[in-house]
């Protein structure tokens, strides 16, 4: 391939790549804005979610064997 023919090749991919980056730009945030509305709708609609954000949940009593710091004593 010639040098002169190679340089306008490249100029051009350059410059297509060069546009496509600044269309893109603007629409990174409004993608991420969206994917966010979208995760916040479905997390609302959620009967799981629904249902253990309105009811409290019950109360774990942990045995102290599991929470005391020395545990049982190995002999």
């Amino acid at each position: 391939m010639p040098i002169w023919l190679r340089k306008f090749t490249y100029k051009q991919i350059a410059d297509y790549n060069k546009e496509q980056n600044s269309r893109q730009s603007g629409n990174i945030t409004n993608d991420i804005n969206k994917a966010k509305e979208i995760l916040q709708k479905a997390k609302a609609n959620d009967p799981r979610t629904a249902q253990s954000e309105s009811q409290p949940r019950p109360k774990v009593n942990v045995p102290d064997f599991v929470t005391s710091k020395g545990g049982a004593s190995r002999k």
